[in-house]
């Protein structure tokens, strides 16, 4: 087959390639030999045509053969996947690539993508998000070149990383203004779950604004800041003498965002004796102040959102389970920052930019050990603590790069007990991640040949007896 593939244009193998429902040409580039062949292997257990190529100068030497999709490590010696990707794109521009990369250069895979880079990989590489990808970019090739005017947003940031504000390229967070997209111009009400700090004001702001009430007020209510005594008042409103204090009438959170969107925060916080009138609220569009008789119509969307486990407190009494249904119509969970960290480096430049501005300094420079620790962290305090943090350095900074020593002192301590620790794993890293990898392409392959060792060892092109020996290390039942 690839004989016959390597005798058209390139792009018209690939258009009839896929027309015909044939598998593309893979170019796997990779200088660890062990890798390259794991790599190849998963790819041609599912049928994938695969040629193999050591480095960039050697997969350049392949130009002329039909690749439909390039996967390519990060750092390979002298030159890296980067300058590979320059280069391919510069002769075969509708090539999709496929970055694979580390943690600690997630911002250059960053990069990669912002030159055309249909996605990237983080190692230990997991077969089954591998192959996602090149079904993805297979099926729908990204577009290479920098942004156009059209798709750029402000200060030239391609509207890919900064959609509804929302910054990020990761699944978790495409996921999410994915939901967002669709929800928006419906009138569901949406429950909005996730930690502290992960952004879910942001997320309601951007259902609002892609909704047709986008025009009306978005009123925003936080449970956790009002008194419970003043909860009814602040949402419902109270009519003049309703109580010691009340010299005139006051409309509430609902009717002022009469038309729009009403985003109550922390709505797990609700008090339990109020749960009931809210339910009310919600279900009749009807509301009636404190102290007063008269039923009120009001149209309003509702979002709300808590980092609280609400079907726990339902089921410990605490949360009325027939208000939790209520609110439970569209929910979106945010995901932490620890499982997004790919998008780091780009909220990193983000906030960096927007607090420099106004100090009238310089957008700093991160060295690159500060950055590999900010990547690596876990931030409970999620990306409100990033921010914060990067605050602290950016305004007590001496110098226009910042480094390990400005980190706040909470965040130098976690920095400095990494450190002791680094050297030790560093030596161990590159071999469990090629063990995971070996592990996960055996253990594929046994389970599409249904058990049978003989075939799974030959389709692997290894004797029975090592295969064997794997299994007995592994240990389990296989």
């Amino acid at each position: 087959m690839s004989r016959v593939l390597s005798n058209m244009p390139h792009n018209i193998a690939a258009s009839e390639a896929k027309a015909a429902g044939r598998r593309p040409l893979i170019l796997v580039v990779e200088d660890g030999p062990a890798e390259r062949e794991a790599l190849a292997r998963v790819l041609r257990l599912e049928d994938y045509q695969v040629l193999t190529a050591r480095n960039p100068e050697h997969a350049l030497t392949l130009l002329d053969q039909p690749v439909s999709l390039v996967i390519s490590d990060l750092k390979m010696g002298v030159r890296s996947g980067i300058d590979l990707l320059r280069a391919w794109t510069s002769r075969r521009p509708e090539t999709p690539f496929i970055i694979v990369t580390a943690y600690g250069d997630v911002e250059s895979a960053v990069t990669a993508m912002k030159l055309g880079a249909c996605d990237f990989l983080t190692k230990p590489i997991d077969p089954t998000r591998l192959l996602e990808l090149v079904n993805k970019c297979w099926e729908a090739p990204a577009t290479v070149g920098a942004p156009t005017a059209s798709a750029a947003g402000p200060a030239g940031v391609d509207v890919r990383f900064d959609v509804e504000r929302m910054v990020g390229v990761s699944a978790p967070i495409r996921r999410v203004r994915d939901q967002i997209r669709r929800v928006a111009p419906s009138d569901s009400t949406v429950l909005l779950l996730g930690e502290s700090g992960t952004g879910k004001e942001l997320a309601a702001e951007a259902v609002h604004a892609h909704s047709s009430r986008a025009n009306k007020p978005l009123v925003v209510v936080n449970m956790a800041a009002v008194p419970e005594s003043l909860v009814e008042s602040e949402l419902f409103g109270h009519v003049k003498g309703a109580f010691t204090g009340a010299g005139a009438d006051r409309p509430g959170r609902f009717e002022i965002a009469d038309g729009g969107t009403l985003f109550i925060d922390e709505v797990g916080d609700f008090p339990l004796s109020l749960q009931a009138k809210l339910l009310r609220a919600l279900e009749t569009r009807v509301i009636q102040r404190v102290g007063g008789n008269d039923d009120r119509a009001v149209n309003v969307r509702l979002v709300a959102a808590t980092s609280r486990n609400v079907r726990e407190m339902v089921r410990e009494g605490r949360f009325r389970e027939d208000l939790y249904y209520r609110l439970n119509v569209v929910t979106i969970e945010i995901p932490p920052l620890r499982e997004r960290r790919e998008d780091i480096p780009l909220l990193i430049e983000h906030f960096a930019r927007g607090i420099a501005k106004p100090l009238g300094k310089p957008t700093p420079t991160f060295h690159s050990d500060l950055k590999g620790f900010l990547i690596s962290y876990d931030w409970p305090g999620n990306i409100r603590e990033l921010r914060n943090s990067l605050e602290s350095m950016i305004v007590l900074s001496r110098s226009n790069e910042l480094t390990l020593e400005d980190l706040p002192p909470n965040l130098a301590s976690v920095a400095g007990e990494a450190g002791q620790v680094a050297s030790d794993e560093s030596s161990a890293a590159d071999d469990l991640q090629l063990s995971r990898l070996e592990k996960s392409v055996i253990l594929q392959t046994l389970k599409r040949m249904e058990g049978n060792r003989t075939k799974a060892a030959e389709a692997l092109g290894i004797s029975v007896r090592t295969l064997q020996r794997r299994l007995k290390e592994w240990g389990g039942d296989f």
